[in-house]
């Protein structure tokens, strides 16, 4: 499960069961290194996470940036550079703007590399995608798709899915929790 929100969430599933890794930390795929010189900063004080690359606020700042250095009209021109949120890049698109649909190639590229790599290390059935992100549909997903296409093993190719969750983001947490108190219901008692 790959969550794209304000940050970028994961978990990992393995035989119906949750890995948590000896801490409960397992699964921090948003704190994997992208971009390993000259990155972002990450709110969790590294450089380079893909949390600083392919999150809500992610696209705000690819789109500051590419705003900054490149002169395309853009119908994101017409907003304040400095409070443009992924919400504004995601409308900017869907009306046809040239720019908003790159900011949105760029962030589903980086994602499906590193899906990618991902894959390398954890064989999976699917990603599943779930978040704010996840309803910009096609713009995310066909990058991620193609940079994952492109970029993983030869022996995962047609093996691995690339799905959006179905799951309404309003139940999420409610439904998290529950299955957190079923974990702790069925655990061995010391």
């Amino acid at each position: 499960m790959i969550t794209l929100g304000t940050g970028v969430g994961s978990g990992i599933v393995v035989n119906g069961q949750m890995v948590y890794g000896h801490d409960g930390f397992a699964g921090e795929l948003g704190h994997v290194i992208m971009k390993r010189n000259n990155g972002r900063m990450c709110g969790c004080g590294r450089t380079g996470c893909l949390e600083a690359y392919c999150s809500a606020t992610g696209v705000a700042r690819t789109a500051r940036e590419f705003l900054e250095i490149r002169t395309d009209e853009s119908k994101l021109r017409d907003l304040d550079i400095a409070s443009i949120t992924s919400k504004d890049v995601y409308d900017a698109a869907m009306a046809g703007d040239q720019l908003a649909k790159e900011i949105f190639n760029y962030t589903g590229t980086i994602l499906g590399e590193a899906l990618a790599d991902f894959t390398a290390f954890s064989s999976p059935e699917a990603f599943v995608i779930f978040g704010g992100l996840a309803k910009s549909g096609d713009l995310i997903l066909k990058p991620i798709k193609e940079a994952f296409d492109k970029n993983v093993l030869p022996i995962y190719r047609g093996k691995v899915k690339i799905l959006f969750s179905e799951m309404k983001e309003a139940d999420a947490a409610v439904l998290g929790a529950s299955a957190l108190g079923w974990e702790i219901k069925d655990a061995p008692q010391a």
